[in-house]
């Protein structure tokens, strides 16, 4: 587990709300690879900000509050390529 300090775990916790936004607010294959990357990379660094512990799988690993915010950024960047997909298809009329 890489080690990193508070302030860049907090700089990329705003990355992945800036990425989430994003998604919201203009639907896009770019807004969903950046969410995905932050999220992912957000489940590797956030050990200075994780949270309470609330599942235990060994003596050094479990779930933490903070490894929902991977888990939500994953599932809104997968709404997102949905949305993107579905505005793409052309309209058949006949």
């Amino acid at each position: 587990m890489p080690i990193t300090d508070p302030f860049h775990a907090l700089v990329l916790m705003n990355a992945v709300f800036a990425s989430a936004a994003w998604c919201l607010a203009k639907p896009s294959w770019p807004a969903a690879i950046s969410l995905g990357v932050t999220s992912i990379l957000w489940l590797f660094f956030n050990a200075p900000i994780e949270g309470a512990v609330l599942y235990v799988v060994d003596a050094d690993r479990g779930l933490t509050e903070s490894d929902f915010l991977t888990v939500a950024g994953v599932i809104l960047a997968g709404v997102t390529i949905a949305r993107v997909r579905r505005n793409q298809r052309p309209d058949v009329d006949s």
